[in-house]
């Protein structure tokens, strides 16, 4: 089984717009299927804002597909997020720390400093090196 990993809706937006970065290495990883990614409802939410506006519908939508045929999708409202997680991360990234624990994953692949101190974080080049592939030299 590939390497499965949380993924932060900044892996999916960095890995689209910057073609040399972390994330479009880890964007290339789940397309063969050599890791596979998870992500909550409010990431697909998230994603899809954004490429709706910067991009249009039509990039939006299939950016949703390509996370859906590559990621496990897990309900926010199907994970216990507890008050302390929610003081730990913020009412926003709880969620995504929630279904990280819950699945029992290692690994939250973000930027967001916000995951800074939870030992699960990775950033792109971190989770990169712990799977044995080659980074660059940023950290998105």
């Amino acid at each position: 089984m590939p390497n499965r990993a949380f993924l932060d809706s900044n892996v999916f937006i960095f890995g689209f717009e910057r073609r040399n970065s972390n994330s479009h290495r880890i964007l290339e990883m789940l397309s063969t299927g050599d890791i596979r990614g998870v992500v909550t409802d409010r990431i697909v939410r998230e994603v899809m804002q954004y490429f709706r506006r910067r991009y249009g519908k039509d990039l939006a939508s299939q950016f949703r597909d390509f996370i859906l045929f590559t990621c496990e999708l897990v309900l926010e409202a199907d994970v216990p997020i507890s008050k302390a997680l929610v003081a730990l991360v913020g009412a926003r990234d709880a969620g995504a720390l929630a279904a990280t624990r819950a699945l029992g994953l290692a690994r939250l692949v973000s930027t967001d400093r916000d995951f800074g101190g939870i030992p699960e974080r990775r950033t792109p080049r971190e989770f990169l090196h712990d799977v044995g592939e080659r980074s660059h030299a940023g950290d998105e």
